[in-house]
């Protein structure tokens, strides 16, 4: 043991609650989707695609908060199934970029129902006269982080 050093509560760091609670909740989102056969990783390219347009694995990956590697996995999956499709990005010849089609669109939808039980359960404990406010501080700690934020919230400071 090192003097002097000593090692504190996990829980008062907020980054390691962060990460607890991101993997209970991803866990709870993909046993919710499993009847759909869709990944959480899957789920956000559907629903950023549906929102966005044309968006490269790149900026799919960002916007989502994966790797590109994961994302590119993820894509793979949904253009077996025709839920998305790619094409050559009209300016940049080595850069490809995804579409969702209207299965995809309408699967996102979907899943989005799906996994609003999760949601309603992570906020069960929470005021609901605070929950506004939770969600303004997590967009702001996300937004502090570099994180790709866009939100009513954040833009009205």
């Amino acid at each position: 043991m090192i003097s002097g050093m000593d090692v504190i509560d996990p829980t008062e760091r907020i980054a390691f609650v962060i990460r607890m609670i991101s993997g209970a909740l991803t866990q709870e989102i993909e046993r919710a989707l499993r009847p759909v056969h869709l990944t959480h990783v899957q789920l956000g390219a559907l629903v950023q695609l549906s929102r966005g347009g044309d968006l490269s694995t790149a900026e799919l990956a960002r916007r989502s908060g994966v790797t590109p590697q994961s994302m590119a996995s993820a894509l793979a999956g949904l253009q077996k199934r025709a839920l998305v499709v790619r094409a050559p990005h009209p300016t940049h010849g080595r850069v490809v970029c995804f579409s969702v089609t209207e299965d995809g669109r309408s699967l996102a939808a979907r899943g989005q129902q799906m996994v609003a039980g999760v949601n309603a359960k992570a906020l069960a404990l929470v005021d609901p006269g605070e929950r506004q406010r939770l969600h303004g501080l997590l967009l702001t700690l996300a937004s502090g982080l570099g994180l790709p934020v866009e939100h009513e919230q954040l833009t009205s400071k």
